[in-house]
């Protein structure tokens, strides 16, 4: 307990100082306890994923060949959301930045739309790379969408709104799925989002994965 109550504070301190990114020694291990200091709670055994047939916003199949080689982290939302989804996404891009700058091999950043009535390929394409120009748009029909979502333990739902432009509004849930190399749903990071931590979640999630596979 008091290497993940000093871990804590070390992101903490680093996050407040604007450092970018903690190194750690090559093949430092963390428990699954030590990992809740970055908002990321592991499965116990990572969870296979059904078979899914989704479409890329740039164009082709989203399958489940595309979840594999390497991490992913995904969240579920849409274009025209108010709050969550933009802070999410522009989070997520700043993570990215931080492990390229440090020549580290970044995540695969994914956007499921959970409103593809008014997420077309092109608006969807549009949005994602306003955050990172490698980030993936994620579109199909409604309930393709919902059970791949579901399959993730990720709900959504339409809630009409009144005398809006927009007509209605979508609910859905807050947080990020990490999906592993193998396509399998690792675990799930929990808001508040910060760069730092999901940088260095990733460095430390691929150094326990590589640990494992050599």
């Amino acid at each position: 307990m008091m290497k993940v109550a000093v871990l804590a504070l070390l992101l903490a301190v680093l996050v407040g100082a604007g450092v970018a990114v903690v190194y750690f020694r090559p093949g430092t291990q963390f428990s699954d306890e030590e990992l809740k200091a970055f908002n990321f709670t592991p499965y116990p055994e990572p969870r296979q994923v059904g078979g899914f047939s989704l479409d890329d916003a740039a164009g082709g199949d989203f399958g489940p060949e595309r979840l594999r080689g390497r991490w992913s982290f995904m969240f579920f939302g849409f274009a025209n959301c108010p709050d969550i989804c933009p802070i999410t996404m522009a989070v997520l891009g700043e993570a990215e930045q931080v492990l390229v700058e440090a020549g580290d091999e970044p995540f695969q950043g994914i956007l499921v739309t959970v409103d593809p009535e008014r997420d077309t390929a092109p608006l969807l394409l549009e949005y994602v790379r306003t955050f990172s120009d490698d980030f993936v748009g994620v579109t199909g029909s409604v309930p393709d969408i919902f059970a791949f979502a579901r399959s993730f333990h990720a709900g959504f739902s339409k809630v009409l709104v009144e005398d809006s432009e927009l007509g209605y509004t979508m609910n859905h849930s807050g947080r990020i799925a990490v999906v592993d190399p193998s396509g399998r749903h690792y675990g799930n990071v929990s808001s508040p989002f910060d760069a730092t931590r999901l940088a260095t979640l990733h460095r430390a999630l691929s150094s326990r994965v590589q640990h494992t596979t050599n």
